[in-house]
């Protein structure tokens, strides 16, 4: 079995040896099959230096003996045969297979030192097959060896004096100090921060994405073998979170990575990583990688760094991956090697049902108030759009714009009347104290800005189903749900929604009403009469007849001068009875005016009489309804008693 291994380890060093004299390509397809086979059988360390090593093996062979070359190569291979077994003999078999013989170039008289070259092929202590190799190459070697310890050491009869230095001690790669993946955030590699709550998390927890498994799967595969796996989507679809999360699924605690920042260097990747741990798994993390791609030599690092069987792992926007992907081009070329996974924008039903499962009170704004958005764009839009608003009322140059925005809040918050036109906005954000302090700002000026998109996905406000209506963007409504020093809304702000929900959106005019009087309704019972009108006002145009009669009567009792005021307002309400004892009171202050009302008042209520007399057949109170109906500005017999 030994003579088997020597004479296949002997016919593949023909075969190395003879392609360092044949041309280019030939040469490239020889060493790449070696280094495959020394990529199965030796430690990382090897590995890293095996090209470089018969790259320059082959730049010396001029001066290079190819008889000491095959005597190096067989011992070596011979020696790795040993140690790997019979799956690696059978791996060198179909290396050897697959070339024809190079030719052999005869340089015996030709010297040439080999030794520091060959040294990280063939440290171990030398095996029983260069004895015989020594021996068949002919007498003893005498050469001298001097310097202090050495590993193996090879010697040829034609070299002469040798002197053999120790070797240097072992260098750690500088890619074995990166981070280790257990100690790095989220936060650090380009996920956008969400909005925070006492108590909470930076960011809420990873939700699982449709596309999670076949992610892992080919992180997996490329930690194992290398490879550049990119993750595409649109912009704040999720990206980073969705590749960080399956990063740290598929590779161990112990994996160090290294994450390239905007502009930063990589040229030096190949080196750091040069003689890396190879128990332990390296990946280079590259967040918007079509920024990297800019720079001239990143396509040739990409490429060295997949040689190597690094796995590098990158995001990118779908509009950047399909303008690097296509043409004849270096970053188009590495690209087409690339293996891609997708994250939508628009989350699946199951991905929302999966998210519904999720206690987090992130998740569950998303859920009630992400509109058309996407979730993930939900969650990084909102606190940027959140802090432009606020930051505008300080600015003081968009003060319109800030209180035009706060109108569609309010409304949110308040009702269900959706979007709405302008004119109906301006009517709400016109009654807010702040107004007064606007100064050159127009209307139309604060909804351009208002509407135009941040982070090329939605603006503070977004387009509503119907044509110029207009709606505040979900995040900034839930924020402001949230918010404990939010704007409250005085009794003008309610007075403004209701007006202009009414006109513009009816089907919305109850719910908002039930809000406002909600809302006041403490102010009230507090004492403030102004508030006390407003809400026996609403409660009017609710229906709710009692509850104005209620606060109209405590009107009275805070104010008694409102007393005929209270009275005409129950008067139009219809509620007669109620209207004429208030109005009979204040007439005890003998003022035309009070007077005049409550005669008018006692009129209408006659005729309300004479008229249910007259439908019971009294013609004499059919007469005298038909002369009092024939006085200015009668009122209608429907008035309740």
């Amino acid at each position: 079995m030994a003579t088997e291994l020597e004479e296949l380890a002997a016919e593949a060093a023909d075969l190395l040896v003879g392609a360092m004299w044949a041309d280019e390509a030939r040469w490239r397809s020889v060493r790449h099959g070696f280094t495959e086979f020394f990529r199965d059988s030796s430690d990382r360390e090897s590995r890293a230096e095996l090209d470089l090593t018969l790259d320059r093996l082959r730049a010396r062979r001029r001066s290079a003996a190819s008889a000491q070359l095959r005597q190096l190569w067989t011992a070596a291979l011979s020696h790795h045969l040993r140690a790997g077994g019979p799956p690696l003999t059978e791996r060198l078999r179909q290396i050897v297979a697959g070339f024809a013989p190079g030719a052999a170039v005869d340089t015996a008289d030709a010297t040439g030192d080999f030794a520091t070259d060959f040294t990280p092929w063939y440290t171990a202590a030398q095996p029983e097959g260069v004895k015989e190799a020594e021996a068949q190459a002919g007498p003893a070697a005498r050469n001298s060896v001097t310097g202090g310890t050495q590993a193996a050491v090879v010697q040829a009869d034609s070299i002469g004096s040798v002197t053999v230095n120790a070797p240097p001690a072992p260098q750690h790669a500088a890619a074995d100090g990166w981070p280790r993946i257990d100690g790095l955030r989220r936060l650090g590699l380009g996920v956008r921060p969400t909005r925070r709550f006492p108590g909470a998390t930076a960011l809420p927890p990873y939700a699982i994405r449709d596309c999670d498994d076949e992610l892992s799967v080919l992180l997996r595969q490329a930690a194992h073998y290398g490879g550049l796996v990119i993750v595409t989507g649109g912009p704040l679809s999720g990206k980073t979170s969705t590749a960080w999360a399956a990063l740290r699924a598929s590779v161990p605690d112990d994996t160090r990575v290294f994450v390239a920042g905007a502009g930063a260097n990589l040229s030096d990747l190949p080196e750091q990583l040069r003689g890396r741990e190879a128990t332990r798994t390296h990946v280079v993390w590259l967040d918007d990688l079509d920024g990297h791609l800019a720079e001239p030599g990143t396509p040739g690092v990409l490429s060295r760094l997949i040689h190597d069987r690094v796995l590098v792992l990158a995001t990118m926007r779908d509009e950047a991956y399909d303008r690097h992907r296509f043409g004849n081009h270096p970053a188009a070329r590495v690209l087409s090697v690339a293996q891609t996974v997708e994250v939508p924008t628009e989350w699946s039903e199951a991905e929302l049902a999966r998210l519904a499962t999720v206690d987090d009170p992130r998740f569950a704004d998303a859920l009630r108030w992400r509109g058309d958005l996407g979730v993930t764009e939900f969650l990084a839009l909102g606190p940027d759009l959140w802090e432009e608003w606020r930051r505008a009322r300080r600015s003081g140059t968009r003060l319109l714009g800030h209180l035009l925005v706060r109108a569609t809040i309010d409304l949110a918050r308040n009702s269900t009347a959706g979007a709405l036109p302008l004119e109906a906005l301006k009517g709400v954000a016109d009654e807010y104290e702040e107004r007064e302090e606007v100064k050159g700002e127009t209307y139309e000026d604060a909804l351009a800005w208002a509407c135009a998109p941040r982070s090329g996905v939605a603006g503070l406000l977004v387009p509503g189903e119907r044509e110029d209506t207009w709606k505040a963007c979900g995040p900034l409504v839930a924020e402001a749900m949230r918010a404990p020093d939010f704007p409250v809304v005085d009794r003008y702000g309610w007075w403004a929604m209701v007006r202009s929900v009414w006109k513009h959106s009816p089907a919305a005019h109850g719910p908002l009403l039930a809000a406002a009087r909600a809302a006041l309704r403490p102010q009230g019972e507090a004492g403030d009469v102004d508030v006390m009108r407003v809400l026996a006002e609403f409660a009017g145009a609710a229906g709710d007849l009692a509850d104005a009669k209620y606060w109209y009567r405590r009107v009275v009792e805070r104010e008694p001068d409102s007393a005929m005021s209270v009275g005409m307002e129950l008067s139009a309400l219809g509620e007669y009875a109620e209207a004429v004892r208030h109005l009979e009171t204040a007439g005890a202050d003998g003022t035309a005016s009070t007077a005049h009302a409550a005669a008018r008042l006692h009129l209408t209520r006659a005729q309300y009489w004479f008229a249910q007399a007259a439908g019971k057949g009294d013609e004499q109170a059919a007469a005298t309804l038909a002369h009092l109906r024939s006085a200015p500005a009668a009122r209608p017999d429907t008035v309740k008693e």
